[in-house]
């Protein structure tokens, strides 16, 4: 008897965080368009404080690492919010390495660390992989320009084009 009472009162438990998830979440994607960016980040961030898993977890994830990566997230330095911007996106690749969202993520992990923290091996490392994971989608090309053009400064990169003409 005290298993079946235990089991409906996980189910319980299981149903109201999945719509306290997506009341998080519609509150916090309501919010960003509204750009109340703070307000924004709380409401994900009750979302992965909620849930370890599911779709709104991964869905907070992107936007959250979104939000850092475009400098919306108010008196937050710009180093610090790409060094945020790229936790997400790599927490966001790691849980959901399927998802629609995973290449976006791994790639923008790897342009950020290469462009704006200049961490240039941990960049080709994420460039690498997603090579590896992901050869034919749409940012492949990019990436491989990308690796192509690590550490080098516009110039040289200017006087690689040109001396290819």
């Amino acid at each position: 008897m005290k298993k079946i009472f235990y089991f409906f009162i996980l189910i319980i438990m299981i149903g109201c965080s999945s719509n306290n998830d997506k009341k998080f979440y519609d509150e916090g994607l309501k919010l960003y368009n509204e750009k109340k960016y703070n307000e924004a980040l709380n409401k994900f961030q009750q979302v992965l404080n909620e849930n370890t898993s599911g779709e709104f977890r991964e869905k907070s994830l992107m936007l959250i690492g979104t939000m850092y990566y475009m400098y919306q997230v108010p008196n937050v330095g710009q180093m610090e919010s790409n060094r945020k911007a790229v936790d997400y996106f790599r927490l966001l690749y790691k849980e959901y390495p399927n998802s629609k969202d995973a290449p976006k993520a791994l790639f923008l992990s790897g342009f950020i660390l290469a462009n704006n923290l200049n961490k240039l091996e941990e960049a080709k490392l994420a460039y690498q992989e997603f090579l590896k994971k992901f050869p034919d989608n749409e940012f492949a090309v990019s990436t491989k320009t990308e690796l192509e053009n690590l550490g080098k400064s516009p110039d040289e990169i200017l006087q690689k084009k040109l001396s290819k003409k």
